[in-house]
């Protein structure tokens, strides 16, 4: 008879404590005294020893076993299955990267090796370097790349917020004019889903999923991969034309259709060559930003120990981090429009630490969100009180 265990107890570790007793009951059934046996003598040290072995094996077939199976891998096990089993590629965390423009007042001059120079945010003090070498000449302006030092999006800018020097460059002012833009490493669950979406790109009829892995998945010229994870698919054309609408976490995604060295190009390239059916067209857009604003008041228990300040800084990165993932076109229940909902604005502040009390916000109400919008982060207004 073949004995057929339950996933979860396949995959969950035994403790020492189970591994010993279980020793134990093997030796009682052999007619060991094991019941006479003294602490700390010789053969419960063994076994002690035994149990400590046997029980870190079980994590380790645990593991093994978990890494069997798309839903329960974690971690490098599920990059390796997702790499030998779906094909797919874990996507790393990026360098936020773009340019700064330092203007020259003084009578300096000043040269840099690639690394040498280092300027900051004002607000998160993420730091960044040149990657290449440059020479400012006393009254000039001058546009130098950067590259932050950490990966991930925390380093990420808007426009104007990298304007203070670490070096020491006496007269000189800097600050990027456009967005500096870094992407967190693909997350478990993100890294799942894009293995299902990329069952459906083996279809040759073009299916839903088939748009979005390629849209998820596109890397630009230089093989960086695009900032993109949501994705909008048109339903059904008598014409045979399909929209497909994209966004980043920050919301737009930048680039020229054609321009495969930008973000935009480059997914509309990857759809087009991997993706579209003879006969059929299609329409990649990039989805326009819908800025939900936040405001109201949150009770707090003093308790907490938190300051004001510090409590704004947590609900504002809880609000990102809800508006980022988002779906393109809002929440739609049954039919559309979608929307973000009053309620799960609410239910974002109030669920960030068991110390809120509540939040009563006076925006936003229910909002409607268009095809082809996505809502994005704006300036938050929540005021804290302490209680």
């Amino acid at each position: 008879m073949i004995l057929l265990l339950p996933i979860d107890q396949l995959t969950k570790p035994l403790t020492r404590k189970q591994v010993r007793e279980s020793i134990y009951r093997l030796l009682a059934a052999m007619n060991l005294p094991v019941t006479a046996w003294q602490d700390g003598g010789v053969a419960k040290a063994i076994i002690s020893v035994v149990a400590a072995i046997f029980a870190g094996f079980t994590e380790v077939i645990a593991l093994a076993i978990r890494a069997n199976f798309l839903d329960t891998a974690e971690g490098i096990w599920l990059t390796l299955l997702a790499y030998y089993v779906y094909g797919v590629q874990r996507i790393e965390a990026t360098f936020a990267s773009g340019e700064v423009q330092l203007v020259n007042a003084g009578g300096g001059i000043f040269e840099f090796e690639p690394g040498e120079f280092i300027c900051k945010h004002a607000v998160s003090g993420q730091q960044y370097t040149n990657v290449a070498f440059f020479r400012l000449e006393a009254g000039q302006t001058l546009t130098v790349a950067i590259r932050a030092l950490e990966a991930g999006s925390r380093s990420s800018a808007t426009p104007g917020q990298i304007n203070v020097l670490v070096t020491t460059m006496r007269g000189v002012t800097c600050s990027n004019p456009a967005p500096v833009v870094g992407r967190d490493g693909e997350t478990d669950p993100e890294l799942r889903e894009r293995c299902r979406d990329s069952l459906g790109a083996l279809s040759p009829n073009g299916p839903e999923a088939a748009y979005i892995y390629w849209a998820k998945s596109a890397r630009r010229a230089d093989g960086q991969p695009v900032n993109v994870n949501r994705v909008w698919v048109s339903k059904a054309s008598s014409v045979g034309h399909v929209t497909v609408y994209v966004a980043s976490p920050s919301g737009a995604v930048p680039g020229t259709i054609g321009d495969d060295s930008t973000d935009l190009g480059a997914v509309d390239k990857a759809i087009r060559s991997k993706v579209v059916p003879l006969g059929v067209t299609c329409t990649v857009a990039s989805a326009v930003p819908r800025p939900i604003p936040v405001t109201g008041t949150a009770w707090v228990q003093a308790a907490a120990n938190v300051s004001n300040d510090e409590w704004q800084d947590i609900f504002n990165a809880q609000i990102r981090i809800y508006l980022s993932e988002a779906p393109i076109g809002g929440y739609v229940l049954s039919s559309p429009p979608g929307h973000v909902f009053r309620n799960a604005i609410i239910g974002t502040v109030e669920g960030t630490s068991k110390f809120v009390i509540k939040f009563d916000p006076t925006l936003p109400e229910d909002t409607t969100i268009a095809e082809g919008e996505v809502p994005v982060e704006t300036t938050n207004t929540i005021v804290v009180q302490q209680v």
